[in-house]
């Protein structure tokens, strides 16, 4: 007897379009007929549901945290909010390369010979680069001097090691397990004058990605460091890497934004203006066909 395995897509309404799902879906139907897939939106499923699923071996998935849908077996895989130096340390536990970092603590000495001229301060928790700066490292030791004493209820800000490509700014590399479903790089406006160092400061608009030009990205070298991530981030399936290019074209990673609302293909905050410009990510790699590829092999393998 076959066994037969549920996999259930969650969505947030409003979030992303549903039709994607429904393609991820389709794909997996195709490619697994012992199992059998749902989708439902993030609410409390009803009790007929709730029975029905534990009766077989249950797979969840969603690209965002989840708020309320519950089963009673079954493994999940859900977005989860993540400080960025647990992040880091995570990436660092993958052996990908990781820029230099710490978090800014009361007294800490930043040296530019080590540190070089400029660095990156951030925000443990942010998005879409709010609270992100680049700053002087002299004056990042004049800032020490009045900054809180670390403690663990309070993180501190970031601080990384400034890595810099004069043509591109991020690698944003969209993983589902080791599935890559798209990968773009920004570059910045050939007229940007981002050679000297003050260029960085004064133009430092042009490091969110919506104000730079975005190609389509492929590298096997990268992809291959990109695939070691997840193993990393328990309970997480969805992964935005970004990644950056110093000037001779080495990459390091620098987030993974494990928290969700990711799904770019069409989410509210990236996707559905990408559509209205006629850029349809999920055509790169066929990236909902590799869904229902790897989320049918998954949820054979791992459901409970």
């Amino acid at each position: 007897m076959v066994d037969r395995v549920n996999l259930v897509l969650v969505y947030l309404p409003d979030a992303l379009d549903v039709e994607d799902l429904k393609k991820v879906a389709q794909r997996v139907r195709a490619v697994a007929d012992n199992v059998s897939v749902y989708i439902h939106a993030d609410r409390t499923p009803d009790a007929a549901l709730i029975e029905r699923l534990a009766n077989h071996r249950t797979f969840v998935f969603s690209p965002m945290q989840l708020e309320a849908f519950m089963v009673k077996r079954g493994r999940v895989y859900a977005g989860r909010p993540m400080q960025k130096s647990e992040q880091l340390l995570r990436l660092q536990l993958a052996g990908v390369p990781v820029p230099d970092w710490t978090a800014l603590d009361r007294g800490k000495r930043f040296d530019p010979a080590v540190w070089g001229d400029y660095v990156v301060m951030k925000p443990e928790i942010s998005s879409g680069a709010r609270g992100v700066s680049i700053v002087s490292t002299h004056s990042l030791n004049e800032v020490g001097i009045n900054v809180e004493q670390y403690r663990r209820e309070r993180p501190n800000p970031i601080v990384q090691k400034l890595i810099f490509n004069p043509t591109y700014g991020k690698i944003r590399i969209q993983m589902l397990f080791d599935e890559v479903l798209f990968a773009r790089r920004f570059c910045f406006p050939k007229d940007a004058g981002l050679r000297a160092p003050n260029d960085l400061v004064n133009n430092q608009h042009l490091f969110l990605t919506e104000n730079t030009k975005a190609e389509n990205y492929d590298s096997a070298d990268v992809f291959a460091l990109a695939k070691r991530c997840y193993k990393t981030f328990d309970d997480v399936a969805l992964l935005a890497l970004d990644v950056l290019l110093d000037e001779s074209g080495r990459p390091f990673f620098i987030e993974t934004n494990p928290g969700g609302n990711t799904w770019h293909f069409s989410s509210a905050i990236v996707g559905r203006g990408l559509r209205a410009r006629g850029v349809f990510l999920e055509q790169q790699f066929g990236a909902f066909e590799r869904a229902g590829d790897v989320l049918a092999k998954r949820a054979l393998a791992e459901a409970i």
